[in-house]
This record gives structure tokens, sequence and C-alpha cells, in this order.
């Protein structure tokens, strides 16, 4: 009988695949407290409190379909140890009888190829990033359609996304079009060229019916002390990317920019974009250390200037995803946001356009810029055993506005200086257990004038992965 039955389902399960990874972290630390954002001074400053506690991941990924054509479903179920229970809410349920409503539904798309072309297509609920490691948008998930298409050398990936849908009505739609060409002139060298557009209409209406607060923040904030009026914004943003290969040395990098204005219902006077951004690495081996050097540096806004923003724009400003614009090749843990984080995110420069307030693009004079210089070393020390250090520098490139005085907010440029390390054990295949440590010396971007000087930032935390 349980020969007949696997014989049945077998056909059925054929097209299936299941993969995904737990992950659990214990940490020690004076300011990661389970939250994500911009690091902004423990109160008292100069006696922050250690935090201590757990917590966990688990992702699961569920493919079915042929070699053309797939169905896709992604789930995620986070928490921290002892958190709640009986709760209706996402990253809870690890109290005692946690039985919180906690799945996450990450993606729901399909997939599929035209045999014998180069043309594929997905559809749905995505998981999508920028050719840009990430830096105005990296692993945003949203819904829309993603072409690729490929003659070889050259190959193309375009489509659109709704970000926002708010009331159904087009015009106070949050909308991102892509389309990236990747073309190989020589097999060392490959070159992308973009352009990306974003449309937001998010005010179009002035707070469209079905609207909360919470989706028309944007006519809640200010700019330049004037409260925000309905109006249509339109950015354009090109840029370049590439990767070559010189034999002792992977060289890579990208810049892009971006222009476009905020048009306002009323007829005030437009809100003007031009941000820009670069980024340089170098990655080669060193005897048997494999080593990494990287440099980015970000537009900021210039305090006291309205009417202009002259920061990068990001993924989060235009709500496509919380903390989606990770500037993770870094490798940091302190000073920005590492790729190995479940929902511990608190970092001095959050994301890549160092914005130290929340409120989006309609809040003038917080978008700093960042010039962020990072090397690194990884060697494995055994069989089973890999150790990992670190070294970055942080420094914006400009200074918060007067308005923001005695907010700890960065009145001077200099944020700190981090060192790290890390030893990772391989129990068994998939398997996985490390220790990881960071230290950061705080710069006079936190210092200020009457208030004591705030605890130099550590994080020691111990993990264990198994990946499937």
């Amino acid at each position: 009988a349980v020969a007949l039955v696997a014989a049945m389902a077998a056909p059925a399960m054929s097209g299936t695949d299941i993969n995904g990874f737990y992950r659990a972290k214990a940490y020690t630390s004076n300011y990661k407290n389970y939250t994500t954002g911009n690091y902004v001074n423990p109160s008292p400053a100069d006696n922050s409190s250690t935090n201590d506690y757990i917590e966990q991941r688990l992702r699961l990924k569920f493919s079915m379909g042929e070699e053309n054509v797939k169905a896709v479903a992604f789930f995620e179920q986070d928490m921290m140890f002892g958190d709640a229970s009986g709760q209706v809410a996402r990253n809870q349920g690890g109290a005692i009888q946690g039985d919180s409503i906690n799945l996450e539904t990450k993606n729901v798309y399909l997939w599929f190829k035209i045999p014998n072309t180069g043309f594929d297509l997905t559809v749905g609920l995505q998981n999508v990033s920028d050719p840009y490691r990430g830096h105005f948008m990296g692993g945003a998930d949203m819904a829309g359609g993603l072409a690729t298409v490929k003659f070889d050398p050259i190959s193309f990936r375009f489509g659109g996304f709704t970000a926002w849908e708010r009331d159904t009505n087009q015009s106070d739609d949050t909308e991102l079009f892509i389309a990236e060409a990747r073309i190989a002139p020589v097999k060392e060298l490959n070159i992308g060229l973009n352009f990306y557009f974003i449309r937001d209409g998010a005010d179009a209406l002035g707070g469209a019916s079905g609207e909360t607060s919470a989706s028309n923040n944007v006519a809640q904030q200010f700019l330049g002390g004037v409260q925000v009026v309905p109006g249509i914004t339109k950015i354009y943003m090109p840029g370049v990317n590439f990767d070559f290969n010189a034999g002792v040395a992977m060289i890579s990098g990208f810049a892009f920019m971006q222009f476009g204005d905020r048009v306002y219902d009323s007829g005030a006077p437009k809100t003007k974009f031009s941000g820009y951004a670069a980024d340089l690495r170098v990655d080669a081996n060193a005897g048997p250390a494999k080593v990494f050097l990287e440099g980015l540096y970000t537009s900021g806004d210039k305090p006291g200037t309205t009417n202009k923003i002259e920061g990068v724009v990001v993924a989060e400003d235009f709500k496509f995803a919380s903390s989606s614009s990770n500037p993770t090749s870094l490798d940091m843990t302190i000073l920005a946001p590492s790729a190995d984080e479940i929902n511990t995110s608190r970092n001095l420069m959050y994301t890549s356009n160092n914005n130290r307030a929340n409120g989006g693009y309609a809040m003038n004079g917080v978008r700093l810029g960042a010039t962020f210089i990072a090397a690194g070393a990884s060697m494995k020390l055994g069989d089973k055993l890999t150790g990992k250090v670190g070294v970055g520098y942080l420094r914006a490139n400009q200074t918060a506005p007067v308005a923001l005085a005695g907010t700890n907010l960065n009145l001077k440029k200099d944020m700190g200086t981090e060192v790290n390390g890390s030893l990772n054990y391989n129990i068994m295949k998939g398997l996985d257990f490390g220790v990881y440590a960071a230290y950061a010396w705080l710069g006079d971007g936190y210092k200020v004038s009457g208030s004591p000087d705030p605890d130099n930032l550590y994080d020691v935390h111990a993990r264990i992965n198994y990946a499937f």
C-alpha cells in the first residue's frame, strides 16, 4: 500500500521544490534592540544599557511547475524569543502559547519561459533588486511584471510595478518602471545601461477615499516649514554599472543620477530633485585570503535649502519597501546593515542616502549623503572553520539643518569608524554556527555641546543557520 501511494504521488511531486533556511541569533549589544532604523543617542547618552535577546527567522520557498513554467510561493516567519503570544501581528508569537498570526507572504508569482527563445516573464508579487548593489532598491517585494530577453552578448530586463495602489484610482498610484540593458563586449567585461522612472501620485487627490493616514503620509509632512499639498512627483533615474575581471582582481562599480520634480496642484513652486551616487569595489585573492576594498559616495541635501532635494531618493521614500535600500556589500555590522540581519537592523547609516529622520522625501535637510570606505578579508582556517575581519569609516556629506539642533542628528560630518570580525564553523552540510563581534567609535556627528558624549557602540552575537 505504501509503495502504491508513493508511486501515485511521484508524478504530482516531480515538479515541486522546497528550499529556504532557519536562522537564530543571540545578541548582546548596547544599541541593538530588535528594531530597525538609524542609530540615535541613548538616553542618558553616556550610560546606555545592555540588551540581551534572541531572534529567529524561517523562510520557506515553494516552486511548482516544470522546466519552462513555475508558480512560486515564498513565506516567512520572524519572532523574538518570549515576545508575545495570542496576537494578531507579524514578527511575534515567541512567548508561551505563542500562536500569533505571524506568517508573512513575501512572494507569490508565476514565471514562464517561451521554449527555444531567450524570453521569460515573471508576473505577480516578486523580489526585485536594482543593478547598483541594492543601493536604491535591494530585495524589495513588489507586485508587477518583469521580462528578460537575451540575445548573446546582450540581454534586456524591463517591467513595471505598482508599489501603492491606494483606492484603484490611477492618478494617485505610486509606480516604478525599469529598463536595463546588459552587454558583454568581451568575456571579462559586463556593462549595464539602466533607466528607471518613478511616478508618485500619493497626494494627487489630497487623500483619496479609502486612504489611511499612514498611506497618505506625505500630505502630513513638511518641506521648508510649509505643509506639503497634493501633487504629482516624477523622477528620472539613468545609470550605469559594470564588472571587469582583471585576472588578479575583480573590479566593479556603478553610478546613477536622479532628476525630476514634484508639481503641486495648488500651483506652489515645484520641488526639484537632483541626487547622484557612485560606488567602486575591488575584490582580489591575497594568498589564502579573499580581500575587498569598496568606496561609496551619495549626495546630500544642503542645510536650509527649500524646494530642492539634492540627496538620493531611495525606495523607502516612496514606501516601495521597508529598509529595502541596504548597502550590505560594505559588509559592516554597526555603520551599515549586514546581509545576514533578520529584524534587528539598527545602524548609523540605515539606508544609502543616510536619511537621519523619518519622513520620506518631503522632509528637507535630513538626507545627509555619505562617504563610506570599507575593507575586509576572509580566509579558511581549517576544513570547516572560516574567519573574517572588516573595517569601515563613515562620514556625512552634509550636516543637519539648524532646526534639528539638540537632537543629535549629525550637526557635524564625522559619524564613526568600525572594526568587526567573525568565526564560522560548518557543522555539517547546510548547518553553520558562528560568533560575530563589532565595535564602533562614534564621531563628532554624535556629540552635542553641553551633553555627555554617547558611548561607543558594540554588538556581539552568536548565530546558527541551516540552509536547505
